[in-house]
């Protein structure tokens, strides 16, 4: 009775043994992070949520043309400008879902 009662504990200690080890392992699967990570960043010197360089740097949106207004050709993509009133550039911007700005380099 003795002998069975030290194999059980055997047995159970390396069991809890080998859970431990599991729980102690990196992923082997690639896994997307949670949505609590998203916007972490991982160098040290960026805050969480840090905005984009360009943003911070004051740098201006890429864009072609000199008209008034711009339409996007892409999201948060460069800038088309080659239209002189907005309701020219919404005429020829309505299969887009994005909206036609004004100018950005242009005055006010």
């Amino acid at each position: 009775m003795k002998v069975l009662t030290a194999i059980a504990i055997a047995a159970a200690l390396l069991a809890s043994a080998s859970v431990a080890n599991a729980q102690n392992t990196t992923p082997t699967t690639k896994v997307t992070p949670s949505p609590s990570n998203i916007n972490k960043s991982n160098r040290p010197t960026v805050p969480s949520g840090a905005e984009a360089s360009s943003a911070v740097t004051g740098q201006h949106a890429r864009l072609t043309g000199h008209g008034k207004f711009c339409r996007p050709m892409a999201a948060n993509g460069p800038l088309s400008c080659h239209y002189a009133s907005l309701s020219d550039c919404q005429k020829r911007n309505k299969l887009s879902s994005l909206h036609c700005v004004a100018n950005p380099r242009s005055g006010t």
